[in-house]
Order: C-alpha cells, then sequence, then structure tokens
C-alpha cells in the first residue's frame, strides 16, 4: 500500500506515530511530550520510551536531498549540482572531469 507524503508536521507526525503504536506496549506510561504548532493549529503528543526512540533514530537518520558530502578542499557542504556552498569548487569525480574538460577547452586555439 502506498501512502502519499503527509500535508502538514502535524499531519507527519500522527502518521509517524501510528506506525510506531502497534508494535508499543499498551501499559507504557509517556516519557515525553512534543508540542507542534502550524500555523493555529497546534497538537501535543505524548511519547512512549518506544515512540520517543523511534522518532530520535529517525531524525538521526535523515539526510537533506540537496546533500552531496564535503567538499574535497575546503570541507564546506557541497550540493546537489556538486558545487560547493563555500568555495564555489565543483567537487567530486565529475566535478573534476568536468573541471579538466573545461580546462582543456579555455586552453584551445580558437
Amino acid at each position: 500500500m502506498t501512502t502519499q507524503p503527509p500535508a502538514d508536521l502535524i499531519e507527519a507526525m500522527e502518521q509517524f506515530l501510528a506506525q510506531i503504536t502497534p508494535y508499543d506496549d499498551p501499559a507504557a506510561e509517556p516519557v515525553a511530550a512534543v508540542d507542534v504548532r502550524v500555523g493555529r493549529l497546534h497538537a501535543s503528543f505524548r511519547l512512549t520510551d518506544r515512540a520517543a526512540r523511534a522518532l530520535t533514530e529517525a531524525l538521526g537518520r535523515w539526510t537533506d536531498p540537496d546533500d552531496a558530502g564535503r567538499c574535497g578542499d575546503c570541507g564546506g557542504p557541497v550540493g546537489r549540482d556538486l558545487v560547493c556552498r563555500a568555495c564555489g569548487r565543483l567537487d567530486g569525480i565529475f566535478g573534476a572531469t568536468v573541471a579538466h574538460h573545461a580546462a582543456q577547452v579555455a586552453d584551445r586555439p580558437d
């Protein structure tokens, strides 16, 4: 079954906790609370230890889709376009290939 991504943060949290609830101990007491405000909407979620650990793990595993690693030159963040956001260097093997080709083209006499 394919589900659509949630329209907002509150719905996302509800869906996330709905995935965990069937496996949680029904007698488990809440150990944490998360309050979410989106515009005028507000929701408070009471998390059991299992839900809190699952949320912590999910947040820790998330990777920004624009994160393509670190620049080999300055260590700054490299975006999807393989350009370092700090120094502007085109990074990676593809970047090196493009830079090499650009240098060859620049050296050609017209």
